[in-house]
């Protein structure tokens, strides 16, 4: 008997000095459907920007599994916040709403070109707007009366964030489902709405697929900073606590490697590269 129990310390013994990765669990990452950072059919099925972020951290968080759980960009967001699993997202901004569910890496996991606009270059030719300055989103929403496309629940950044905020309603139209921003590059192209705001891979992505006659122009946002990070967000409970932690030791390598500037760069207009270039 007392073999036996001595036998059952040493095994209870071994059990708590295991490293607590073994006992880390599950990661639900969370997937929209929103190219070029999440492509999930075509020819470059899997190979959007945040997907392979994702690819990068779990290669590197040894000890956990991993689920990939598709959503609708609408609902991606508040879908992080879970009592008792552990959901995170890839590439989000930080604000004070968002703090309040979800639980932020300290480290970025996305470095890119802030915010941009897209309008049709007639709206640009009328104003009098040159695609190689910034542009005051202010000034041409309260000074000139345009109309915004943007996504429903989607942050661009505290800046963006507050100009749209403060926007006179009915000059804002806001979109949910999915292929958001496809449907607004529609609105767009139709004159349902003056100007629309997303990033740059993303308009010279759609301008690519669907822009067929040239109609529309990019402008950057001169109340934009010059780039934008992205964060890793998880749900706000005691094992996302701890994720985010583990995540963040990675983190700390995965962006200073050649594989990372490489995503980064993948779907930045050739043009733009070098813009982001010196911050990578």
């Amino acid at each position: 008997m007392v073999v036996l129990e001595a036998r059952k310390v040493r095994i209870l013994l071994l059990v708590l000095l295991l490293p607590t990765y073994c006992l880390a669990g599950v990661i639900n990452w969370i997937v929209v459907d929103y190219p070029p950072y999440y492509i999930l059919e075509g020819d470059f099925s899997g190979q959007g920007r945040d997907e392979l972020v994702i690819d990068l951290v779990s290669a590197n968080l040894v000890g956990y599994q991993f689920k990939r759980h598709v959503m609708p960009a609408s609902r991606a967001v508040k879908a992080i916040n879970k009592d008792d699993e552990v959901y995170c997202m890839a590439s989000l901004y930080r604000n004070d709403e968002r703090r309040k569910f979800i639980r932020f890496t300290d480290e970025y996991s996305t470095l890119g070109l802030s915010p941009a606009i897209a309008m049709r270059k007639t709206t640009a030719e009328k104003l009098g707007l040159d695609s190689k300055s910034p542009v005051s989103l202010t000034r041409l929403i309260l000074n000139h009366g345009l109309t915004i496309g943007t996504t429903l629940n989607r942050s661009f950044g505290k800046e963006i964030d507050e100009i749209i905020a403060l926007s006179p309603e009915p000059q804002v139209s806001a979109r949910a489902g999915r292929d958001t921003l496809e449907s607004l590059t529609y609105m767009l192209m139709k004159g349902r709405v003056d100007i629309i705001v997303g990033y740059p891979s993303e308009h010279t992505f759609l301008k690519t697929t669907m822009d067929k006659q040239d109609s529309l122009i990019q402008l950057s946002v001169l109340e934009a900073k010059a780039v934008s990070k992205g964060y890793i967000g998880c749900s706000k409970n005691a094992q996302g606590d701890e994720t985010v932690k583990a995540i963040n030791n990675v983190l700390n390598n995965v962006n200073q490697s050649e594989q990372f500037k490489a995503v980064m760069l993948r779907w930045l207009p050739e043009n733009m590269a070098p813009t982001l270039t010196p911050y990578l």
